[in-house]
This record gives C-alpha cells, sequence and structure tokens, in this order.
C-alpha cells in the first residue's frame, strides 16, 4: 500500500500568512458575537489565541498577570499553531478542507486575485465547506 506523508503545517512566512488569513477567522468565525470581517474582532481573538497558547504568568505590581510571549520565527510560531489547531479541532471541529494549507494558498493564489470571495473565510461559506448558523 502506497501512502503521503506531508507536513500539516506550511514553512515560516506562509505560515504566518496561514495563520492570520484563515486560523484567527475561522476562530473569530465561530465565536458567538464575532464577526470574521471585523479587524477589531480579529485582533481580540489574535490576542486571546497568544495569551492562551502561548502565554507566561508574571508578576506585575504583586499580582499574577498572564502575558502573550513572541511567535516570531518558526521556532515559536509552529509549536503555537499547532496548539492553536489541536484546541480548534477538539472544540469545532471544523472540516478538514477548512484547515488545509493548500486550499488556503489556493484561494490566496488564483480565486482572491480573480474577483472571488474577499476572504478565505468567505470562500468556504460559499464553496460549501462551512456553514453559517
Amino acid at each position: 500500500m502506497r501512502f503521503t506523508m506531508k507536513p500539516d503545517l506550511p514553512e515560516s512566512g506562509r505560515m504566518r500568512r496561514y495563520y492570520e488569513g484563515a486560523v484567527v477567522p475561522l476562530v473569530a468565525f465561530y465565536q458567538e458575537g464575532m464577526d470574521h470581517h471585523d479587524g477589531e474582532d480579529r485582533r481580540k481573538v489574535r490576542e486571546w489565541l497568544n495569551q492562551e497558547f502561548n502565554g507566561e504568568m508574571v508578576n506585575i505590581d504583586g499580582k499574577m498577570q498572564g502575558v502573550g510571549r513572541s511567535t516570531k520565527g518558526r521556532e515559536h510560531l509552529q509549536p503555537f499553531l499547532e496548539r492553536v489547531l489541536d484546541w480548534l479541532n477538539e472544540n469545532y471541529n471544523p472540516p478538514s478542507e477548512a484547515l488545509d494549507p493548500e486550499k488556503y494558498k489556493n484561494w490566496r493564489d488564483t480565486i482572491f486575485p480573480d474577483g472571488g470571495p474577499t476572504t478565505y473565510i468567505d470562500y468556504l461559506i460559499e464553496t460549501g465547506i462551512l456553514r453559517t448558523v
């Protein structure tokens, strides 16, 4: 039997674009009361993910506070992204196509420039991969 092994995540710069263009908006899409089109909602999701999945506790004026660490560089971004994707799959179980980096790349490089949907999430909704409730 033949099989193919391939990494689940794209390489460094592409990984950042995938995170910002597919993962953060998908989390915002699943959050009640948030809009994946709204930059402020995506910013809140990004900060929460960073604090939740890449945070550390620091003592500020006698109180322990959680702060997000940097995800700059592949050695930090990849494990962070893996933790976020594990959480996303465990809690929302999105279709595998929604998290496929190749599908995101196809939308970004071929569909979006030709006048397709303006966001990856809109593309997934339009193609029936994601359903609005």
